[in-house]
């Protein structure tokens, strides 16, 4: 077991520190033994398990460089590292074999998180989860996601540094699907906000998707807000 994360050298603590949106992933983990970050970047989503009773973190990004920087970060750190696992892989190419797995896919567009979910899918059970927040060609990935062998747990949109950001969590297994707008996005004030930029947003497009989804986004009622 990994001993709690010591401060380092430096005024940054290794996993400390989360912004709201990793924040909002790192709460749809429920007690899985297995952390896979996917794409991790600096690895503080998945480093922030260190302290926890997780029994592994993997961190896993196809940049050499990234990988490389993480590795010197972990070593410089009072982190005990007997079980982080860093990969300089693709998600595509991933194998996992064991059981009790929370995978987390964040900062990549809808297209290479599909096609990392295809890969890994067969390789979970019910006791799996899937969180992801794509970047964009999110309606492309809802319309997959829809399609594949998967329920949807959770799903919400917050906003951050001026952009806007869904999150859902999947479940492997035949349930409540994923639907192609959200249902669940649209009944919190960061909702209604995300609702009507994304009216503003995909207005200039003419495409028979865009016009589908606008015509679904309008007819949404606005959510009430409580006078003062």
């Amino acid at each position: 077991m990994l001993n709690t994360i010591r401060t380092m050298m430096s005024s940054s603590r290794v996993g400390d520190g989360l912004s709201r949106r990793l924040q909002a992933l790192k709460d749809l983990h429920t007690n899985q033994k297995n952390i896979w970050d996917i794409g991790c970047d600096h690895g503080q989503l998945g480093l922030s398990f260190a302290g926890s009773s997780v029994e592994s973190i993997h961190l896993v990004d196809p940049s050499k460089p990234v990988i490389d920087e993480l590795q010197k970060k972990v070593k410089d750190s009072y982190i005990t590292q007997n079980k982080i696992n860093i990969s300089h892989k693709k998600g595509q190419k991933l194998i996992i074999d064991q059981n009790s797995n929370c995978i987390f896919i964040a900062g990549m567009g809808g297209k290479e998180i599909g096609d990392i979910i295809i890969h890994l899918l067969p390789q979970l059970d019910e006791t799996s989860r899937i969180v992801i927040s794509p970047h964009r060609k999110i309606l492309k990935l809802r319309v997959l996601l829809h399609s594949l062998p998967l329920i949807l747990n959770d799903e919400k949109v917050l906003f951050e540094e001026d952009q806007f950001y869904q999150v859902l969590c999947l479940i492997p297994g035949k349930g409540k699907k994923v639907s192609f707008y959200g249902e669940g996005l649209w009944q919190s004030k960061a909702g209604e906000e995300y609702r009507q930029h994304q009216i503003k947003f995909f207005s200039p497009h003419q495409d028979l998707a865009s016009i589908r989804y606008l015509d679904h986004l309008k007819a949404l009622k606005p959510l009430k807000t409580t006078p003062k």
